[in-house]
């Protein structure tokens, strides 16, 4: 029988504060995580234990659900990720009703766990009756055992350690055309990507200057894409999610719209932020 992810969140917080008190480095990330926010985004004292255990969470979040997805009879479909799912897809559905060989790009921030957002996507794939969905992922694979489980008919392609990252714009345009439908992370933080750097454009985030990847919109300008961008939140064992306005790509404030909506989703959820704790954030790219 599986743990409810409820008493996952009180256990992620109970580790944080037991390994704190014998671990100068555990508890001073914790604080890092929650002083950034308290700094940056005005995070209220109220959430000080949710940020700290937030990196706890994450990898408890990401086991259990990995662990619903090796069932030798059947994968778990979990309720609340399969009405993230179908909200998603009522979105993308509304895109193609006007315009049906619209290509849409799907851009699920990084909040709550990495593996939520995975089978929140394959949801949508399945709401919408796609075969096949390419996702541009920086994860490592298999990290808790084989992936193949979580990602049926989806195809991962990685920003790093596979031999063909520098086609991984052409094999994501490809996607696109063959589905109308692809996704990628636009709010990847630069820093997170300072071993394969990538070039950014400077926006402004809650009024600092910043940057964020360049990528995305090229390919966007190209090939008239929208970007849908949306992000998970997970309070009281359950998990939710907070949809944007489509962004059009060719426009020529796009890269300020995706960062307006990235800095709505730190101000509004940064206790799920999972580059939470990172003073540089947004402030920092290895490459320009």
């Amino acid at each position: 029988m599986h743990v409810s992810f409820a008493t996952l969140a009180r256990m992620a917080k109970l580790r944080w504060l037991w390994r704190s008190v014998f671990d100068v480095r555990w508890r001073w990330n914790g604080i890092i995580r929650y002083e950034t926010g308290r700094d940056l985004f005005s995070l209220g004292r109220d959430k000080w234990l949710t940020v700290m255990a937030g990196g706890v969470q994450e990898r408890l979040l990401d086991r259990r659900i990995h662990l619903g997805q090796q069932k030798s009879d059947a994968v778990e479909h979990l309720p609340d990720l399969v009405a993230v799912g179908r909200r998603v897809a009522d979105g993308v559905a509304a895109l193609w009703a006007s315009q049906p060989d619209r290509l849409v790009m799907l851009s699920p921030f990084h909040y709550v766990s990495q593996y939520a957002n995975v089978l929140a996507v394959h949801e949508v794939q399945r709401a919408l009756g796609v075969a096949h969905i390419a996702i541009v992922s920086g994860v490592p694979h298999d990290q808790y055992g084989s992936d193949a489980g979580l990602t049926p008919g989806i195809e991962v392609l990685h920003t790093f350690g596979d031999g063909m990252r520098n086609s991984l714009g052409i094999r994501l345009a490809r996607a696109l055309v063959r589905d109308r439908l692809a996704v990628l992370f636009a709010d990847a933080a630069p820093h997170s990507m300072q071993k394969y750097p990538m070039d950014t454009t400077g926006v402004s985030i809650l009024g600092r200057p910043s940057r964020i990847h360049s990528g995305i919109f090229r390919i966007g300008q190209r090939m008239g894409v929208v970007l849908l961008p949306y992000y998970l939140t997970f309070e009281s064992g359950r998990f939710g999610v907070v949809l944007f306005d489509p962004v059009e790509l060719a426009d020529d404030d796009a890269p300020q719209q995706v960062a307006d909506c990235i800095g709505s989703a730190l101000a509004q959820n940064y206790e799920s932020n999972l580059f939470a704790g990172y003073p540089t954030l947004y402030g920092f790219a290895a490459v320009r």
